[in-house]
């Protein structure tokens, strides 16, 4: 029928834990974790996905909490033009039940290949919750447009991108213009 399907589980028995003791094994239970995936692509250029994580922090830990992130994508490509959507979910709850600082976050981007030009542009927004009614964090607002150019193994390639209310503070603006040229061997 022209589809790939693909899924995948995962659980992690030391999902927060950095180093490990000799021989692999963790000197205390530093908590779990588990994630779930699965994408579904049609031969049309059709492809959906979704993705679940769930970490639990609190096992032995003073300030740590639940944390579970959620998302989910659909892109489409047909000839050198593709078109893409997520949508994602970070919900936290520190040690003692207490909602801590959620996140919601939405991206849309869009590229064209000609050959060996490459155009693309994309923006995304991420939206903090504030954890009390005092603290009110602004959405994040990203914007980049790039271009790409391979001439045999040089590609040169340039990028403008522009993040306003960078890191949530109300009009925190960040600017950066890339331009770069690499070479492969």
């Amino acid at each position: 029928m022209g589809l790939t399907i693909n899924a995948s589980p995962t659980y992690d028995l030391n999902a927060t834990q950095g180093t490990v003791t000799k021989g692999g094994v963790t000197s205390t239970n530093q908590g779990s974790g588990s994630a779930y995936t699965a994408q579904i692509a049609h031969e049309s250029g059709l492809e959906i996905g979704a993705g679940y994580e769930d970490v639990d922090d609190t096992q032995g830990l003073t300030n740590a909490g639940n944390t579970s992130t959620s998302t989910g994508y659909a892109k489409y490509a047909v000839g050198g033009l593709t078109i893409a959507y997520q949508e994602s979910y970070q919900n936290t709850k520190n040690v003692s039940g207490t909602e801590g600082a959620d996140k919601e976050s939405n991206a849309f981007g869009i590229a064209y290949t000609s050959g060996d030009l490459t155009i693309s542009y994309a923006e995304s927004e991420v939206d903090t919750k504030a954890v009390s009614d005092t603290v009110a964090l602004a959405t994040a607002q990203l914007e980049s447009l790039q271009a790409a150019y391979t001439m045999g193994a040089m590609t040169v390639s340039a990028a403008m991108s522009e993040t306003n209310n960078s890191g949530g503070i109300t009009a925190r603006k960040y600017e950066e213009n890339t331009l770069a040229v690499s070479f492969a061997f």
